[in-house]
């Protein structure tokens, strides 16, 4: 299914936050498993949009009142870090796209955009952390998240700065068009395809591929062979190493615990199967290595804030949402 996405580049918005949803949702000719999207990068009214990093400047951009009213999703990635108002012009696209079933993002400090439309009162939204008390102190109909790296209401979304931005638009594209889509984004961009929004922002864990040496080795062939992982005494097991040892590795090298990052994992496989396969919740639970789906509707509530079957209904890809274009 096609979508049509409208960023929003802001007069003096940050560079790095812009380019950010542009590279996600822009077309790569040399992917497989590409999402399907049509991509308008929008100016807020100037035929010349002066970004945050002199001298650079972006000019030539189409008018946000072009493509507002047939957008699937809008996202404002960023708000210039000087306070200035939000215009009313923008404003009132966001409240009218989203009165039509469009999603609305702000990613970073574009959730400041978001909260001056009304359509975070009575939510709970994040930001960067940096501008977290001038967020409340400017909306305090929102409830502020300090911690998590977005937060996604369905038809309103929130990411905390930069990185997490990024790990919000995977999270989109995995939403909207499935694991296999995602993946191959998060190929791209030589990222982890996945970080749950209920992650900390300041989280240190280091995604498996980015591990070399032994220890890179030993955790790749767990991952592949994630069912037949019993516990951490097998962990241990196949790394040769003592107990002691390991977990100064996991520690050192990936700021967790052999059992933690094993539980992770565990889940990661039972999200792809959730998508990807008809299997049974017990199913999913034996081939992830849980032993029992109680086990596993445990885990994955605590890790995603919801249960398997919900998250199988929730992540599978789904229609455009508002006025987008036609299936191809």
């Amino acid at each position: 299914m096609r979508q049509r996405v409208v960023v929003v580049v802001p007069e003096g918005g940050s560079l790095f936050e812009i380019a950010t949803p542009l590279r996600v949702w822009g077309p790569d000719p040399t992917a497989e498993h590409w999402p399907p999207v049509d991509l308008v990068a929008c100016g807020t009214g100037a035929d010349r949009v002066d970004l945050a990093v002199p001298p650079l400047s972006l000019g030539g951009l189409t008018s946000l009142d072009d493509h507002a009213d047939t957008a699937d999703m809008i996202i404002v990635p960023t708000w210039p870090v000087d306070g200035r108002p939000v215009l009313a012009s923008l404003v009132e696209h966001l409240r009218r796209a989203h009165a039509r079933g469009c999603r609305i993002v702000g990613l970073c400090l574009g959730a400041f955009a978001v909260a001056e439309a009304g359509l975070l009162d009575g939510r709970t939204a994040v930001t960067h952390w940096g501008f977290a008390d001038e967020f409340e102190r400017r909306f305090p109909a929102v409830t502020l998240d300090r911690g998590s790296l977005y937060l996604d209401h369905g038809e309103v979304v929130t990411s905390a700065g930069s990185a997490a931005a990024l790990d919000c638009c995977l999270h989109l594209v995995r939403s909207d068009h499935g694991a296999d889509a995602a993946a191959a984004v998060a190929r791209s961009l030589v990222t982890a395809p996945h970080r749950s929004g209920s992650q900390a922002q300041y989280a240190g864990v280091r995604p498996v591929h980015r591990v070399d040496g032994q220890l890179g080795e030993i955790l790749g062939a767990a991952t592949a062979d994630i069912g037949a992982v019993r516990d951490v005494a097998d962990l241990v097991a196949r790394s040769g190493m003592s107990r002691r040892s390991l977990e100064r590795h996991f520690r050192d090298r990936l700021g967790t615990t052999p059992r933690a990052w094993l539980t992770d994992q565990r889940v990661q496989a039972a999200r792809g199967l959730l998508e990807g396969s008809d299997l049974s919740v017990e199913e999913v639970a034996e081939a992830a290595g849980f032993g029992s789906g109680q086990a596993l509707r445990r885990e994955f509530q605590l890790a995603l804030r919801t249960a398997p079957t919900a998250y199988r209904r929730a992540f599978q890809p789904r229609p455009p949402r508002g006025g987008g274009q036609p299936p191809v």
